[in-house]
């Protein structure tokens, strides 16, 4: 099977109370006119969930390589960078 159809087939679990939390620090950034900040938080949410509590089915599907999870773990990082560069180049 291929990758893109092995995606298609993955049901992903998140925990209500993280989707909750995710939605009232998404609101509260909003709010007080924080994108960045939003943008950053919509993007570790997704990072987040995405390894910490799919952990056992990610690993299985890049079947133990360290390849992959390198990748993973360096396109996490890269997100973080972009957004420190982003809140420290700030223009208001």
């Amino acid at each position: 099977m291929d990758s893109v159809g092995t995606l298609s087939t993955v049901n992903l679990r998140v925990p209500l109370y993280a989707v909750i939390s995710f939605v009232v620090i998404i609101s509260i950034c909003l709010l007080f006119s924080r994108i960045q900040l939003g943008l950053a938080v919509s993007f570790l949410f997704a990072f987040s969930i995405g390894y910490f509590y799919n952990k056992t089915l990610l690993v299985e599907s890049i079947k133990s390589s360290i390849i992959g999870t390198v990748i993973y773990a360096g396109l996490g990082l890269v997100i973080i960078v972009l957004a420190l560069i982003s809140f420290i180049s700030s223009n208001k």
